[in-house]
């Protein structure tokens, strides 16, 4: 038999393909029963035990992927647990019911809607402010910037969720998410702005290899908004108000003539 950190290990890596067969009748069930897999095939020598415990994963389950394994690892667990009769296979159930929605919510708002929006501004911006072939490698930043935030929490949730059980709700709260999606906001808006404070130069093109009149604007239009971030300045009216300071300006400098 597997030692218990092997397959949560197991579990851990499985759980980066958990939308892999993502179905509209069951959400990701198919791919949960894919990570449970391993665990039950060590606590369950029996094969019609074992058959009947997958069975009972391939209900209905859907949470946010990037915080499936805090609930698969105090699935597998509750899940050890009963095998061992020191726990009912109810306990399984209460724990993916209870956990699944709320980190959804948590989830859904960090990475979808904070995370990778500011993720790919980054790109944006050394796509438009670096110098030369530098700027070909914008995708990498993106990708980096984006996975450097995510993969940690995907990675060590299997181990954090097995060690806290049902508690890993407090542990995932300690993480602070809420917080830092308002960090991210912020930092998305400053880069609004710095695009924006450069792309009013559009017409009139920084002549040299270092576009240094677009550094200076990016910095101070970034500068600006933070400044009325800081005022409490509501985001909406920022995006207006970026929008059209941007054409206003494009359309108010004439064009450079080459000549």
């Amino acid at each position: 038999m597997k030692s218990g950190a092997s397959w949560r290990i197991e579990a851990a890596l499985r759980a980066t393909l958990l939308q892999g067969a993502w179905n509209f009748e069951r959400m990701q069930n198919l791919g949960w029963a894919y990570c449970m897999e391993p665990a039950l095939r060590a606590l369950y020598p029996d094969p019609a035990r074992r058959a009947a415990a997958l069975r009972r994963h391939l209900e209905l389950f859907n949470t946010h992927p990037y915080l499936a394994p805090y609930v698969l690892g105090a699935a597998l667990r509750a899940e050890s647990e009963a095998a061992a009769g020191r726990g009912g296979v109810e306990a399984v159930a209460a724990i993916k019911a209870g956990l699944s929605p709320a980190l959804a919510a948590v989830g859904d708002s960090f990475f979808w809607a904070n995370l990778r929006p500011a993720a790919g501004l980054l790109g944006v911006v050394w796509l438009w402010l670096a110098p030369g072939r530098l700027r070909l490698a914008a995708p990498l930043v993106f990708l980096g910037a984006y996975n450097l935030a995510s993969l940690p929490l995907r990675l060590r949730g299997v181990r954090a969720g097995w060690l806290k059980g049902d508690g890993v709700a407090v542990h995932v709260a300690r993480l602070g998410l809420p917080a830092k999606a308002e960090g991210l906001r912020r930092m998305a808006l400053v880069l609004v702005a710095g695009l924006c404070g450069a792309l009013a130069r559009i017409n009139q093109p920084a002549v040299g290899p270092s576009p240094v009149a677009d550094n200076f604007l990016f910095l101070g239009a970034g500068l600006l908004m933070l400044l009325l971030l800081r005022l409490s300045v509501r985001p909406v009216v920022l995006l207006v108000l970026c929008t059209l300071a941007s054409l206003v300006l494009a359309l108010a400098i004439p064009p450079m003539n080459p000549h």
